[in-house]
Order: C-alpha cells, then structure tokens, then sequence
C-alpha cells in the first residue's frame, strides 16, 4: 500500500508540474500561481488540518516551523521557474537531487560522518547532475541551475521537517502553517504584475491546487506505512511521469545525454536506498 501510495503521489506531482508549465505558458508569473496553488490546496486540507481542533493554531517551534515553511516556499518557486524554462524532465530530475545534498548539509550543520559508501553514491549521482546539465552544449541553462537549486533547498527543508518531527510538533500544525505562509509570500509578491486569471487558466490553477493537496497527503500517508528508506526509489518514478507529459503534450523528448544522467541518478539513488535498508537493524 506505501509503494501504491507513493506512485500515485508521483503521478499527481507530474501531472501538477504540467499545469504550472502550462499556467505559466499562458502568462501567469510563478508568485501568482503559487498564490493560487496554495489556495486550493489549503481548501482541500481544512477538513484534515482542523480534525484535532484548535490546538493545531499553537505551534511548539515557531521558528523552525517559519524557517521550514520559507524553505518549501523558495523551493517551490525555484522549482517553477524552472519549469518554465526547461523541459519537466530536467525540472524534475534536478530538483530530486535533495538525497544528495543531505549527507553533504548533515556533515556541515551537525559534523555527521559519512561513510564512503555514501561518498561514492554521491559522486554517482554528482556525475548523472554533470550528464544532464551537459555543459558542453554551452552556458548551462538557468532552468536547469533554478531546478538544481530547489533541490539544494529541499535538502534543508528535509533536515527541518525531521528536527519538527523529532520535537514532536503535529504534523497539521506544520502543514496550515507551511500553506498560511507560502499564501501570503505568494500573494504579496504577485501583486506587481498581477494578471487576472481567465478561462481555461482557472482550470490549470485548481488543478494545480489539486493535485499538489494530493501529492502530499499521499506521500504523507505512503511515510506512514513504511520507511522512507522503502520509498525513496519510486520517488524518481515522478522523472518518467513528467517524461509522459512532456513527450504527450509539449512534444519534447530527451536527449541521450539526459537520458543517461537520469539513469545514473536514478541509479544511484537505488544502490542508496537498498544500502540503507540492509544496515537497519531487525
């Protein structure tokens, strides 16, 4: 049911990455979608949020509930950007490197060893960045650095979620909290420039509020029926979902040297995945 779950999470983060490109297509600025997005997303969570009452309005950790809160912010709208600029394969892709910051930002903030397994795992999945990046095409891509960059994001926003977790803060209360504040940095920073959304715009931006809502519950509810570590590898089934939607209805197909970066990624975060598991005692 976990892996069920989080194919299906992935499925609806493809399919919300193809509404973005699409809203942003028709001009809407990435600010303005998040707006939206946040919106509908936050309609489709109450019912969830509030089911504990009141309580969930008091947080334990304000500041690093904020701090997580500004992070999925910036890492939604790097992502955007990004996915504006590039095809959803390299958007996706990119912005999926966070297990490869993490080891790298727990060795920095907490001075956590890391073992050369996991260096190696790295540097393969450094190289399959290099491959996709393909640099010797030229000036690398902004998309591509914007995507790359929201993942460095994640990465951290991952290590604070775990520390809110670890401090036993209501995951409820770091969900209205997250939504709350990405409405109002979104909203406020998409009043210049605002373009009222019209016809078949608003069908892009519910849908995105949509299926953002349903990517996280699902991979909520897939975290709490297994490990992450059990996951983690049909996360990257995201990269071929968006692939579908690219070569579908943008036509765009890619090239060999993303294609074989993908697969070294991809790769990689397997041989991870499958090391951490066989190190879990029981």
């Amino acid at each position: 049911m976990a892996i069920f779950l989080v194919i299906v999470s992935q499925a609806s983060f493809a399919a919300l990455s193809g509404l973005v490109k699409a809203a942003s297509n028709a001009g809407l600025s990435s600010q303005e979608i998040l707006f939206f997005q946040s919106l509908f997303a936050m309609a489709i969570h109450i019912p969830w949020i509030l089911k504990d009452g009141l309580r969930v309005f008091a947080p334990k950790n304000k500041v690093l509930i904020a701090s997580r809160s500004l992070c999925g912010v910036l890492f939604l709208y790097l992502f955007y950007m990004s996915v504006r600029l590039v095809p959803l394969v390299n958007a996706v892709l990119l912005q999926n490197t966070a297990p490869l910051f993490i080891p790298i930002m727990m060795f920095i903030i907490f001075r956590k060893k890391m073992t050369i397994e996991v260096l190696l795992v790295m540097l393969a999945g450094f190289i399959g960045v290099v491959l996709v990046l393909n640099p010797g095409r030229g000036f690398l891509r902004p998309g591509d650095i914007f995507a790359l960059s929201a993942g460095l994001v994640s990465a951290l926003g991952t290590i604070l979620l775990g520390l809110l977790e670890k401090r036993g803060e209501n995951s409820q209360t770091i969900m209205l909290y997250y939504l709350a504040i990405l409405s109002v940095v979104a909203g406020t920073f998409s009043i210049r420039g605002w373009i009222t959304p019209r016809g078949i715009v608003w069908f892009y931006l519910s849908g995105a509020g949509f299926f953002y809502g349903a990517y996280m519950f699902l991979l909520m509810a897939s975290l709490k029926r297994a490990s992450p570590v059990l996951i983690a590898p049909f996360i990257y089934l995201g990269v071929v979902f968006s692939g579908v939607v690219d070569w579908v209805v943008w036509k765009q197909y890619p090239d060999p040297m993303t294609i074989a970066g993908t697969s070294v990624i991809i790769a990689a975060a397997i041989i991870s995945a499958v090391h951490k598991r066989h190190k879990i005692p029981g």
